[in-house]
């Protein structure tokens, strides 16, 4: 009998999620640095331990909350159908000139509040609940919050009744204008979240493999829609961060259906041209650097310049070290913006809202770890104390420093 419950023991083990998933294969997250992580949590570190408390009381947050869909919105697409999603540009106003206020204008940088009224703000709302509850489900290995994501992701992508169609068709418009924006693919890149989700969830009872099979056939509808729509060729063009977004998506999408031939296209035909004209000998990325709030989208697109490079790195393509022959490079690009991201330079261009200084320091940490230079950690803490962020936040959880793995 001692031997048999011996063996049951073994076997509980065994199949227990914590220990029977390895890195999981996540695309925005190093799934070793959160496996590091995690093994740090189960072996007693405190101050992990504090970062997945802070976490699990986030995700029990998110079991209270609602489960989101598209059809939920007050409006009715164009196309009649609710399952389109749909979303008003979010820098685009009534015309006062006009008795109906359309065709709409633009305002950079000045967000419409008619925006909240469409299905942006439930996409943001519902991948970042995802993302927690997986998050959560994968330190904790409570079911409760494997359950939960799951629940969400079934009701976004698979319900009859509930689900998105696989196309943006309708995102970001402009009122009075009927033309497909380019501009709604980057609101879809809040659906990295879930691709991500995907793979942390991996071992749970509450998250099958045909789950997983349906999930990846969503996404193969999606990454045909951006390959061959007018709409994902105007974005996939777009000379800004725009475009370099675009690239994050379509590589993520192509790596996670296992499409390797697709994601090195797309990488060969685009990231060494945006470094080589996105940014300038000396960093500077002069078309971030015409809008209202200029620091935060130099920062935004180089942090999809890193997402690009990492993505890249899983196919044996070396971003980090690019430079062109008049040294336009990420790292050039990381050096011009650091000392206004540090606050020791004080930012000369428009900026009409407070910069993101978490973004900030995550962009940061991902260049410290890139490089295993020390100078981008510290540029990442003087984020920190500039944006008044507290200590063992979910960054430091998902976006580890590099001395904190290896203790």
């Amino acid at each position: 009998m001692r031997i048999l419950s011996m063996v049951a023991a073994c076997l509980a083990l065994l199949t227990s999620p914590l220990l029977a998933v390895g890195a999981p294969r996540t695309f925005e997250y190093d799934g070793k640095d959160l496996l590091a992580m995690r093994d740090k949590y189960q072996a007693g570190d405190a101050k992990v331990a504090a970062m997945v408390k802070k976490l699990v009381r986030d995700a029990d947050k998110a079991l209270a909350g609602p489960v989101y869909s598209v059809v939920e919105k007050p409006f009715t697409p164009p196309s009649g159908d609710k399952h389109d999603y749909m979303s008003l540009s979010p820098y685009w106003w009534p015309d006062p000139s006009k008795k109906d206020g359309a065709p709409y204008i633009r305002k950079d940088g000045q967000v419409n509040p008619e925006r909240l009224k469409y299905d942006e703000p439930t996409i943001v709302a519902f991948a970042a609940d995802v993302d927690t509850l997986a998050t959560a489900y994968f330190f904790s290995g409570d079911e409760k919050y494997a359950a939960r994501a799951a629940q969400l992701i079934r009701a976004w992508y698979f319900d009859d009744a509930t689900r998105m169609n696989p196309n943006c068709r309708y995102g970001q418009i402009h009122i009075g204008d009927d033309k497909a924006q380019g501009t709604a693919v980057l609101e879809c890149n809040q659906m990295r979240h879930v691709v991500d989700a995907d793979a942390l969830l991996i071992g749970s009872s509450n998250w099958t493999s045909a789950d997983h099979e349906k999930l990846q056939a969503w996404f193969k509808e999606f990454l045909s829609y951006l390959l061959t729509s007018k709409q994902g060729e105007s974005e996939h063009n777009a000379p800004n961060n725009h475009g370099t977004w675009f690239l994050v998506q379509s590589v993520t999408y192509a790596l996670y259906l296992g499409d390797d031939d697709t994601a090195k296209k797309l990488i060969y035909e685009q990231a060494k041209h945006r470094i080589a004209t996105q940014i300038e000998s000396d960093g500077r990325e002069p078309l971030e650097l015409v809008r209202t709030k200029a620091y935060d989208y130099c920062r935004f697109n180089l942090e999809a310049l890193e997402n690009v490079a990492l993505l890249a790195d899983r196919v044996g393509i070396d971003l980090w070290n690019y430079k062109t022959d008049d040294g336009r490079s990420i790292r050039a690009a990381l050096d011009w913006l650091s000392p206004y991201a540090s606050g020791e330079k004080k930012w000369e261009g428009q900026q009409i809202t407070d910069p993101k200084m978490n973004e900030t320091m995550r962009v940061y940490r991902i260049a410290a770890k890139a490089y295993h230079d020390p100078k981008y950690e510290s540029v990442a803490q003087a984020a920190r104390e500039r944006g008044k962020i507290e200590e063992g936040d979910r960054t430091d959880l998902m976006f580890p420093r590099i001395e904190s793995l290896s203790h």
